[in-house]
């Protein structure tokens, strides 16, 4: 049976799952516990960007070093690592 791993604040790429945790910005439209997928991924000043589709409809990206997310992925139950505390 496979279940949901999520990670936190795991380097991301076009493609993956993500769910926020929490972005800087208090007037942010994307609250805690929205998912959505990685569009775009692009550095600014070294700072890695995340641009990502919301199931909310929102476009905002996820900035490496400000924001918290959770990388989505699915885990069988025959791994051993505990899906909680990663």
């Amino acid at each position: 049976m496979e279940k949901i791993k999520l990670i936190k604040n795991a380097p991301l790429e076009v493609g993956d799952q993500v769910m926020c945790v929490r972005m800087k910005d208090d007037y942010s439209p994307v609250p805690t516990g929205v998912k959505g997928v990685v569009k775009k991924v692009s550095e600014v000043f070294g700072v890695k960007q995340y641009y990502v589709d919301w199931k909310n409809g929102s476009k905002l990206a996820l900035i490496e070093g400000e924001d918290q997310w959770r990388k989505m992925t699915t885990a069988s139950d025959s791994e051993e690592e505990n899906l909680s505390e990663s």
